[in-house]
């Protein structure tokens, strides 16, 4: 069994998918679950269709993969029933990642937990295959930003440059992931920007999501996906940060870093985690009070690392 994390992404899905896929050339009985919703712009991805909410009944998997989450939790509330019983391959590349497997191998210089499942494939003499290719060129061109991120090292290009060798089409991945944006991701767009502060001289940008907005839009909190991104935008800047409401008492807020401030740092003080200039966290208050608490934090960090006179 295979287990993407909740909030789907690129990497844990276009991971998942392609390591099912070479699993079952071996003739390996292979289940992939990740918890929903399932973000509609990878519905283009090949096997996208066969990922599953809840484990089959009566499915008992002797082993189970982990691809690109940091914890146990991130995968779902069925994965505590399944991992009593199973062997955990935790496989990742977050710093913060918590080695919750019977086997953990993490690699925080992978830019991609992508890049990490085309050496398990190689290491085990499976062929990749197109569809593993355009899968796992998902996982590495999403997780770099489009390779705009600092995490866009030369090893990260020579394995997209060997994934279209291998089969990938970069012109058309890139206009299902970039250019096919449903209209009311726009509008949930337009309307958390108009929302936005920017506060201590241009060095931090935060903006909101709320739950009346998502109805007016007509759009899912996954369409939110790229609003941190265009934050992250903003010259000069040093730390972005989306709050996103949840619920009346949980607050989830996504953190980008451009300068001296730990984004994983910052966020494991919530009780989350991720990389250095990308993480994550969710907390269990309101909207307005989790605002209040991660800016005193965020502007505290800023200070501390990087003081201005």
């Amino acid at each position: 069994m295979i287990f993407g994390h909740k909030d789907a992404d690129g990497d844990t899905l276009g991971c998942s998918l392609a390591f099912a896929e070479a699993l079952r050339t071996e003739g390996k009985d292979i289940w992939v679950l990740v918890p929903p919703p399932l973000p509609p712009m990878y519905t283009f991805l090949p096997g996208f269709e066969d990922i599953q909410a809840e484990p089959p009944h009566g499915v008992d998997p002797q082993l189970v993969f982990f691809f690109d989450s940091g914890n146990l939790e991130r995968s779902g509330s069925a994965v505590r029933r399944i991992a009593e019983h199973a062997t955990i391959i935790n496989i990742d590349h977050h710093p913060s990642n918590t080695r919750f497997g019977d086997i953990n191998v993490i690699d925080p210089n992978a830019s991609a937990v992508g890049q990490m499942v085309m050496e398990m494939l190689d290491h085990f003499g499976y062929a990749i295959t197109p569809t593993i290719a355009a899968n796992l060129y998902v996982a590495l061109l999403t997780d770099t930003g489009g390779f705009r991120h600092e995490n866009t090292t030369p090893r990260a290009l020579e394995d997209a440059a060997r994934l279209a060798h291998l089969g990938a089409d970069p012109g058309h991945i890139a206009t299902q992931v970039y250019k096919m944006r449903p209209e009311t991701t726009l509008k949930l767009s337009g309307m958390a920007l108009a929302t936005m502060r920017v506060e201590m001289d241009g060095r931090l940008a935060w903006a909101k999501v709320t739950k009346p907005m998502l109805k007016e839009a007509s759009a899912a909190m996954a369409e939110s996906e790229g609003i941190i991104d265009t934050l992250n935008s903003i010259a000069g800047l040093e730390l972005a940060i989306l709050f996103k409401e949840v619920s009346g008492d949980l607050t989830k807020i996504s953190v980008r870093s451009r300068g001296a401030v730990d984004a994983a740092a910052l966020c494991a003080s919530f009780g989350g985690g991720g990389h250095i200039r990308a993480a994550g966290a969710e907390i269990d208050k309101p909207m307005d009070v989790a605002v209040k608490f991660v800016l005193a934090a965020a502007k505290e960090a800023i200070l501390a690392a990087s003081p201005r006179s």
